[in-house]
């Protein structure tokens, strides 16, 4: 009883210290802070409302929205260790420490402009007020690669690098001509500027300078710019997106905002996120217009940054374990492994009965000098007799210590039968040779 009660003690302290080690590794010594973007951008957002549901779903788990200029500010914090998780575009410049949780959608260059300004195409920004972005955010680095790819030259004192928020207030009160915005289709930013008549967007193309009024395809554009840049790609900003504007699509460059994080984020911290994605997407993308495409295979093609262990197992959950995708190969070599211990086994009963077949001949001799002595021979013969049976004990000892017999029942039968054979001629010989009795 005692011994019951020990075992059943040592077995509750085990389970008791996997639990305390699964809390530990599973709940996060800290809050998780999550660097977003701008007040009225789409990362700041979609950023909260994943936040939030992760925390509905999850209780044990606080994320801190931090909100940020952009892309680059988010890539520093989380170079810095300020950020453990953040929104990027997917042509952010960044460190070996980071890695993609996945791919969420993508972001569009839209060029909005004032009317008056008559700005048609990227040639006709120059000498007009226009805004590039702030200078560490995702807009400033995709504009400054594009107007350099065109070959296109703006004065620096026309230039501003505003946010957003301050570029959409200077366009309305006609203190800028033209602004980029990088956000994703729908942006709230966007909607708010398309209420103002005044102000339009304008495709992302060239001018052709052969033929006044004509302008290269913007496609042939986007794809020669792709091979510089190779994160970029050619999207349309659909017809009626904001307030019923733009009357046609408007074609542009796009990035994927993607979801990345530190590579020292635990590896349940990165799955669960993941996860809760993905369980999600449904209520997000009904929310949130730019989530409503989210899908699981689109969001792990083509990232810059790896994809942390924690995500990459969310994304093979369904995938075949080791025994079920190796199923036909381990089939072969359990059938080679029984067929191989099949045949040793054979071999080896085979060389057992060898060896007692070879014991049987010993078997045998002493059964004929038995006979032999059942015919009363006499001196000579028991001579012989006892000679041949010395030569058996001896063969069959030499056998023994060349491991050719083994030391086994059989032996000690055949030692046995030596003794009652010896034991017989000794008789024998004792008989033969004893006087005869006086006839008197």
């Amino acid at each position: 009883m005692y011994r019951i009660a020990s075992i059943a003690t040592v077995v509750l302290c085990l389970l008791l210290l996997a639990l305390f080690i699964t809390q530990r590794l599973w709940k996060s010594p800290a809050p998780l802070r999550f660097s977003t973007g701008s007040e009225l951008g789409v990362y700041n957002t979609v950023g909260t409302r994943i936040a939030e549901v992760a925390q509905q779903e999850r209780p044990d788990i606080t994320v801190q929205v931090q909100q940020s200029s952009g892309s680059q500010e988010n890539i520093l914090r989380l170079e810095q260790g300020t950020a453990d998780i953040a929104i990027v575009q997917n042509d952010s410049i960044g460190g070996d420490g980071l890695q993609s949780l996945a791919a969420l959608y993508p972001e569009v260059l839209h060029l909005a402009c004032r009317k008056e300004a008559n700005i048609l195409c990227l040639n006709d920004l120059v000498g007009k007020r226009t805004n590039l972005g702030a200078k560490d955010s995702g807009t400033f680095q995709v504009v400054a690669e594009l107007l350099n790819f065109s070959r296109i030259n703006l004065q620096e004192i026309n230039l501003q690098h505003q946010s957003f928020q301050q570029a959409s207030e200077k366009l309305r009160s006609d203190e800028l001509d033209a602004a980029f915005f990088l956000v994703g289709i729908g942006a709230q930013v966007i909607e708010n500027l398309m209420q103002d008549q005044e102000i339009e967007l304008v495709p992302i193309r060239l001018a052709d300078p052969k033929q006044s009024g004509t302008y290269f395809e913007p496609v042939d554009l986007i794809n020669g710019f792709q091979v510089h840049y190779p994160y970029a790609s050619y999207i349309q900003i659909p017809m009626m997106t904001y307030a019923g504007r733009p009357q046609t699509p408007i074609s542009s460059v796009g990035v994927n905002a993607v979801l990345v994080a530190r590579s020292d984020l635990s590896y349940f911290d990165a799955k669960y996120f993941t996860e809760t994605l993905f369980a999600q997407r449904a209520v997000l993308g009904r929310e949130i217009a730019q989530l409503s495409q989210l899908d699981e295979t689109s969001a792990q093609a083509f990232l810059q940054f790896p994809i942390h262990p924690g995500a990459e197992a969310y994304y093979h959950r369904n995938d075949p374990g080791f025994l079920a995708e190796n199923a036909e190969s381990i089939g072969l070599i359990v059938t080679l492994l029984l067929l191989g211990f099949s045949g040793l086994h054979s071999a080896h009963r085979w060389y057992a009965q060898r060896r007692k077949n070879h014991v049987d001949t010993y078997y045998q001799r002493i059964k004929e000098i038995l006979l032999e002595l059942s015919d009363q021979p006499n001196r000579s013969q028991l001579l012989a007799l006892e000679n041949e049976l010395k030569q058996i004990e001896a063969a069959a000892c030499e056998e023994l210590i060349d491991e050719r017999l083994d030391a086994d029942d059989t032996y000690i039968i055949l030692q046995n039968m030596l003794k009652m054979t010896a034991d017989r001629l000794g008789n024998a010989q004792a008989i033969l040779l004893s006087p005869e009795p006086s006839s008197e």
